[in-house]
């Protein structure tokens, strides 16, 4: 549709410098629209997401690691990817944040029944 609208433009005007500076401003419209507003709303999405990011939310990485926040600081976050195991990622790869799994891990496991030991 936008390079019909062109070529009739270019067609009515070929020798007017005018139609240029149209189809110019077209192309401009179209790639701000298509490319550069989507990007900067999926930007803010993203530091709004980091913003809001607590001490026990589970989240995933930008390079797939799951885990549950035990620590935030400034610019980096502790994970803890496995019991007593923890690693230190930078906010900003933070990519989601698991809202299912979220609730079950800030719920402490449940202590598991001692066997008895004599009563075969």
């Amino acid at each position: 549709m936008i390079l019909t609208i062109a070529y009739l433009l270019a067609q009515a005007s070929a020798s007017s410098g005018i139609a240029t500076l149209v189809i110019f401003a077209l192309f401009i419209v179209v790639f701000y629209f298509l490319l550069i507003r989507p990007s900067q709303k999926q930007k803010k999405q993203h530091d709004a997401l980091v913003q809001a990011l607590e001490k026990g939310d589970t989240v995933v990485t930008a390079g797939g690691i799951f885990g549950r926040i035990t620590q935030i600081k400034e610019d980096y976050v502790l994970l803890e990817i496995a019991r007593k195991t923890e690693i230190k990622v930078a906010r900003s790869s933070i990519s989601r944040r698991e809202e299912g799994r979220a609730k079950e891990s800030r719920q402490e496991p449940e202590a598991e029944p001692e066997e008895d030991g004599g009563a075969s």
